[in-house]
């Protein structure tokens, strides 16, 4: 059988069942077949990503996650050096000799764990789940502000608003579908490090004390 007559069978059968999707390589598929995404999902704004806008977003991402996970270390290393830490017994020694250097220490140490938290929230957001994007966002503002951090609060902050247009129609409806124990599960990863922040910024403020 010729080719001509294989493309005339396939586009009778397609006529017949309006469905039916025929592709270039000939495999079938449904029309209507979604794309896999979370449970409490709502991918009907996932046809919209590939606006300017929303390209926009994806850059922000990319580049809010660059400097929480490189500038942080950059600055922690180049404050280090400036005080001529350039062995581990200088450096144990910069650290008891100032202890809020350990603080400033693992506050820095968290912003990579931020950044692959954003890298996680950009791919549930694309995939449409709403909760867990904006749940997710809040608790890792709310993070940076304890922590002091203007770099990580002005890029989340411009991420949340940048999403929130998308995500906010689906935030009540995924705290009412989730309830308490699955909104604490969507949330887990900020919620680590909104503790782990909580404690460097007490104990700052309790050697600032001092």
């Amino acid at each position: 059988m010729g080719k001509k007559s294989r493309a005339r069978m396939a586009a009778a059968g397609t006529r017949r069942d309006p469905n039916r999707v025929v592709d270039e390589g000939g495999k079938i598929a449904r029309a209507g077949k979604e794309k896999k995404v979370g449970a409490h999902a709502h991918p009907e704004w996932a046809p919209h990503l590939n606006t300017a806008s929303e390209d926009l977003t994806a850059k922000l991402f990319t580049m809010v996650e660059v400097i929480l996970g490189v500038v942080p270390v950059v600055v922690i290393g180049l404050f280090l050096a400036s005080k001529d830490a350039t062995s581990v017994d200088k450096l144990t020694d910069v650290f008891s000799q100032d202890p809020s250097m350990v603080v400033a220490f693992i506050s820095a140490c968290l912003q990579p764990f931020v950044a692959y938290m954003l890298y996680m929230i950009y791919r549930k957001y694309c995939e449409g789940d709403a909760g867990f994007a904006a749940g997710n966002l809040i608790g890792l503002l709310c993070s940076e502000i304890l922590l002091l951090n203007i770099p990580g609060v002005i890029g989340i902050g411009i991420l949340l608003w940048r999403v929130w247009r998308n995500v906010a129609p689906h935030f009540e409806s995924w705290l009412f579908e989730r309830r308490v124990a699955g909104v604490l599960a969507d949330i887990a990863g900020s919620l680590v490090i909104l503790a782990l922040a909580f404690i460097c910024a007490t104990a700052s403020r309790g050697l600032a004390g001092m």
